[in-house]
């Protein structure tokens, strides 16, 4: 069974119960989060508490070595679940790195500007040139290349930066990423009916409800979510 690893920041607090609970209801796979501050709702299974000075690099590093994990599926905690992930197909794609290791990685939705080299029936090549080839979405990694990236990159912040494609290209890393028909969801994503989410939660900090109103508008009523606090996008 595969680990999902969430990182999260505390000014990220206010959104910490919906992206716990959501992930509970709709998969059963263990969650990790790297944060510095624990939660103060405990639906986790272990954490990596970081210091805010510490390079994202290093964050990440240190956290992968604590969990002792060979793969893991990379996650942020405005990745909202609003249905239920598909874990028979998630192993089926981790049996895909086993057995192909000139792959890194799987992501889990696919991307606007993806080209379709087809590997299986819901699994597409993402080649180390394309400009999106490393992005902050739910993606199944295998650990080994997630660190060497990050040793390679040594960002010492958590946002995506050119420096990532330069390097992987160099690197020539490539991965897989899963489509199954979905509808286009924005600009540069489509939905995804493997791994269900709010693509994201906030953008520009705000709530994203411009893409995401029927998923997200009914989740901030749940969980007693003051919209007006952030603002909305």
């Amino acid at each position: 069974m595969i680990t999902q690893v969430a990182y999260t920041n505390s000014n990220c607090e206010d959104k910490w119960p919906m992206f716990m609970w959501q992930n509970r209801k709709h998969n059963t796979f263990p969650l990790h989060f790297i944060s510095d501050k624990a939660p103060s709702v405990n639906q986790y299974d272990d954490i990596y508490i970081y210091k805010n000075e510490d390079p994202h690099w290093m964050v990440w590093k240190n956290a992968l070595k604590m969990f002792n994990l060979d793969y893991f599926i990379f996650l942020m905690e405005d990745f909202i679940l609003y249905d239920d992930v598909k874990e028979e197909k998630i192993e089926e794609y981790i049996s895909f790195l086993k057995n192909n290791p000139e792959y890194s990685f799987v992501r889990l939705l696919k991307g606007t500007t993806f080209k379709e080299k087809k590997l299986s029936e819901t699994l597409y090549e993402l080649e180390s040139s394309n400009k999106y080839v490393f992005a902050m979405q739910p993606t199944i990694w295998r650990t080994s290349e997630y660190v060497r990236i990050m040793d390679e990159v040594r960002a010492t912040d958590w946002f995506e930066t050119p420096i990532y494609r330069r390097k992987i290209m160099r690197m020539g890393i490539k991965g897989a990423y899963h489509y199954d028909g979905e509808r286009k969801a924005g600009k540069y994503h489509y939905d995804s009916n493997v791994y269900p989410y709010i693509a994201t939660a906030t953008v520009n900090g705000k709530w994203n409800v411009s893409e995401y109103a029927p998923q997200l508008l009914p989740l901030m009523k749940l969980y007693n979510i003051d919209g007006n606090k952030r603002g909305y996008s």
